[in-house]
């Protein structure tokens, strides 16, 4: 474990505890921040570990306040549809060139942005073929990039729902997809000792972070929070290319 602790560990801890308010106060958007760099300081086979470590290490506390706000139905359906379409994006990036893919995604989520800033909204509630395809874009994307959130994010931000129950959804089906890939690595053996004790270690500047942005969160408006999302979006677009 003195591998691991090093003068890194304090880069890491800032970053997972800015990381932390993002998540604590818009619900999704820690990992863009998080794995690149841990990737960076600690290889991405302890990196992405550690990221989702800590990631469902705020995702419990988290979930107290949102179960009660979420449509269970859609939250199931998007992860049912997930978790079959997760396959594919393996396959699809074991067979394609990562590169130009990249390229692609980072536009198509631009694009999304473009469509939601100019005011795009679903009228009434998304069907549920509308949502199984949101579920299973997320789940291709996963397995082809570690990028689950654009298409549910994009998914609530255009419809009606409120700030509370958009930002309470991210919460509880980002909290489940990052269990699910934590049983995935934990089958391969990549979820050890290490990862453990140095996800525990960042995870309390995150959890920190989380709870400051969870009070945060309040006193924002619904037009600020909207405008915020489409801002880690445009991010994750701009970013997801370089990595």
């Amino acid at each position: 474990m003195e591998h691991l602790i090093t003068t890194s560990l304090a880069t890491a801890a800032g970053v997972a505890l800015l990381a932390g308010v993002v998540r604590g106060f818009a619900g999704f958007g820690a990992a863009m921040i998080l794995t690149p760099v841990f990737s960076a300081l600690y290889g991405p086979v302890v990196g992405v570990p550690v990221c989702l470590l800590v990631e469902f290490c705020i995702a419990l506390p988290m979930l107290r306040g949102a179960v009660g706000l979420v449509d269970w139905r859609r939250i199931g359906l998007l992860l049912v549809a997930a978790t079959l379409a997760v396959p594919l994006g393996v396959l699809v990036l074991l067979k394609a060139d990562p590169e130009p893919l990249r390229w692609a995604i980072s536009g198509i989520v631009l694009a999304a942005v473009l469509v939601l800033a100019i005011g795009w909204r679903f009228r009434g509630q998304p069907t549920p073929p509308a949502t199984l395809a949101a579920g299973a874009a997320s789940g291709f994307l996963n397995g082809l990039c570690g990028m689950a959130g654009p298409p549910i994010a994009f998914y609530y931000l255009a419809g009606a729902d409120a700030a509370a129950t958009v930002r309470a959804s991210f919460i509880v089906y980002f909290g489940a997809v990052d269990l699910v890939a934590l049983i995935g690595l934990g089958m391969q053996g990549l979820v050890t000792v290490d990862t453990l004790i140095l996800g525990a270690i960042l995870a309390v500047p995150y959890v920190a972070g989380g709870l400051v942005g969870e009070r945060l969160f309040p006193l924002a408006s619904e037009t600020f929070f909207r405008w915020l999302a489409l801002g880690i979006l445009a991010c994750v677009a701009v970013v997801a290319p370089l990595l």
